[in-house]
């Protein structure tokens, strides 16, 4: 016989809740024992008491049918995504019923049992374990209702078939308990059906407000970039310069280490995108920005975009000396990239640089340094750019030719504020 046509409440469901009304069979060993062992003490109560070998067929079936389940139980817990949801749903359904024909069979010895207390006793051990297992199984109704039926229909003829009245009296409540449980069965199997439903929603809630927190996260993460990025260059753009230059402004004042900084002006840049257009100036800015990136690798180094063709480099804990070295070397790169610059006299792209450097002092301003770097900067330009100053220096430093290579090094030294 096909039972398949009774998992209409796995089949009706999806997949997880399926599996989780499922679960309901085989994870109630617990109930189970307890059931079964019941079943098993009243055999041997009846076989003691009346020496009938029913009840002694009886306790074998409770002992061989309990460990069966019990089985049932461990190879799903270990096993369970070997096979689909509707075979383990199967297993549950005919081991339901298999145990339920059982129970019903213990009605059998009513019409001849003179032993009123045991009667009362198969009665009411029938009693408690039906109501128990229609609430262990009610996640799937098909299993609850047929062991409702199976274990009270039988109990029902005996009562009526057993020529005592009170028992015959008893056999009507028998049907209002059979009533009574079918519709205990369906309440529960609503309300476990809703809880699964709404847990099942709110998991997806979850998951989906994870996902959405993920997602800003990526966004805030991009925002932040976009915030702190100068959108041509790729550079730390001016916000970011601030907020570094404060930081790491406060931090040398605490440790009472130099702080250097290098402003950089790329010479003649109106002239060049008057001659080549303001994309290839564009172009010509993102040129100047990689190849500062490129010769300032240290970490906590910054280099950032001031602002036009205006570029600043921050070196903590630099002195004078050590920010000239880096500045001749941001120089040099760039005249060796060779930048095509018709608009000028060296006929490529050249830079003028001014340098600072301050042993900032508790409670003194960033604004010191940056004030001091301009001033730089502007002297090197006034002198005819394509040359690096120097703050607190006594002159000029231009791009030397020298034989050996030697980078001159500056004679200033870091001033206190």
């Amino acid at each position: 016989m096909r039972l398949s046509g009774c998992l209409r409440d796995i089949d009706g469901v999806g997949p997880e809740i399926a599996w989780k009304l499922t679960d309901n069979l085989f994870r109630q060993t617990g109930s189970l024992i307890i059931g079964y062992s019941a079943f098993a003490l009243l055999g041997a109560i009846g076989f003691i008491g009346t020496g009938s070998y029913w009840y002694l067929a009886g306790l074998f079936y409770t002992a061989i049918g309990g460990a069966w389940r019990v089985r049932q139980n461990h190879l799903y817990m270990i096993s369970r995504g070997s096979a689909p949801v509707e075979t383990w749903g199967m297993r549950g359904l005919r081991a339901g019923w298999i145990a339920a024909a059982g129970w019903g069979a213990w009605s059998a010895v009513i019409p001849f049992e003179s032993n009123k207390t045991i009667v009362i006793m198969v009665i009411g051990v029938q009693s408690a374990t039906v109501i128990g297992a229609a609430v262990r199984n009610c996640a799937v109704r098909a299993v609850a209702v047929g062991q409702i039926y199976i274990t009270l229909i039988p109990l029902f003829f005996s009562c009526a078939l057993s020529g005592d009245v009170y028992l015959e009296i008893y056999g009507g409540f028998v049907v209002l308990h059979l009533l009574a449980g079918l519709s205990l069965t369906k309440f529960l199997h609503a309300q476990t059906l809703r809880l699964l439903v709404q847990d099942e929603e709110k998991t997806a809630l979850v998951r989906s407000l994870e996902a959405a927190r993920q997602d800003m996260e990526i966004i805030n993460r991009h925002l932040e970039t976009l915030a702190s990025t100068d959108a041509l260059t790729g550079l730390a753009n001016r916000r970011t310069f601030d907020l570094t230059l404060a930081r790491e402004w406060a931090r040398s004042a605490r440790e009472e280490v130099p702080l250097s900084l290098l402003l950089l002006d790329v010479d003649r840049f109106k002239a060049f995108n008057d001659f080549y257009g303001h994309p290839a100036g564009d172009t010509c800015l993102c040129d100047i920005a990689a190849i500062a990136a490129s010769v300032v690798r240290r970490p906590g180094d910054t280099v950032a975009r001031y602002g036009g063709e205006e570029f600043v480099v921050i070196l903590p804990n630099t002195f004078l000396d050590g920010a000239v070295t880096v500045a001749w070397q941001i120089m040099d790169a760039i005249r060796n990239a060779g930048i095509p610059h018709d608009g000028s006299v060296d006929g490529h792209v050249t830079v003028s640089i001014g340098v600072a450097c301050l042993v900032p002092a508790p409670d003194s301003s960033a604004t010191q340094i940056t004030l001091r770097a301009d001033a730089a900067l502007y002297a090197a330009k006034r002198a005819g750019r394509n040359r690096i100053h120097a703050a607190g220096d006594s002159g000029l430093s231009q791009n030397p030719a020298h034989g050996d290579g030697s980078v001159p090094q500056s004679a200033g030294f870091p001033l206190r504020v």
